[in-house]
């Protein structure tokens, strides 16, 4: 082969990886949104439940709830469960949903206080990195993630709103 022809080919695989990159960039962006879109659905539904346990409407629910932080919707919620249940601790099952509440709000924070980029390195995936200050300077992590695992996401997302509708 040819000098020429060997740049062709070098520069056509650097094409493909390009516009792999972008097409893994724009699906991973959908998906991103649509995980902030799933949590924040986790949140209404959590507000609907301490409505319906606390005997008011949607609207007084909607009051009561609105000014909390998710945190706070939480521990609301498991306080209310404890109460209906008239128990010192709560069942496997809704402490297990309690943790999976919990993870979920560490899982959106870590989406949404992260710098999002397109991988030229590794083109199917997006590369997530996030900086923070610690003893030993600054720290910069990265990650690379597919907009796969990221649909995966979603569907866990789901699965905690489906789970706190059908365990309330």
């Amino acid at each position: 082969m040819t000098l020429l022809g060997k740049e062709i080919e070098l520069i056509s695989k650097e094409h493909k990886n390009l516009v792999i990159a972008l097409a893994s960039w724009e699906t991973g962006l959908a998906k991103l949104g649509e995980c902030i879109v799933q949590f924040q659905r986790i949140e209404e539904v959590l507000s609907i439940c301490i409505s319906s346990m606390i005997g008011r409407s949607r609207k007084i629910g909607k009051i009561v709830t609105t000014e909390m932080s998710y945190r706070a919707r939480v521990a609301v919620f498991r306080a209310l469960f404890i109460h209906h249940l008239d128990a010192d601790k709560l069942h496997g099952d809704i402490l297990e949903l309690i943790t999976r509440l919990n993870w979920a709000e560490q899982e959106r924070n870590s989406l949404v206080h992260s710098l999002w980029d397109a991988s030229e390195e590794f083109p199917e995936t997006i590369m997530r990195s996030k900086a923070a200050c610690r003893k030993q300077g600054l720290k910069v992590d990265k990650e690379h993630i597919t907009p796969e695992d990221l649909e995966d996401l979603v569907n866990l997302y789901e699965g905690i709103a489906t789970d706190l509708i059908y365990l309330t």
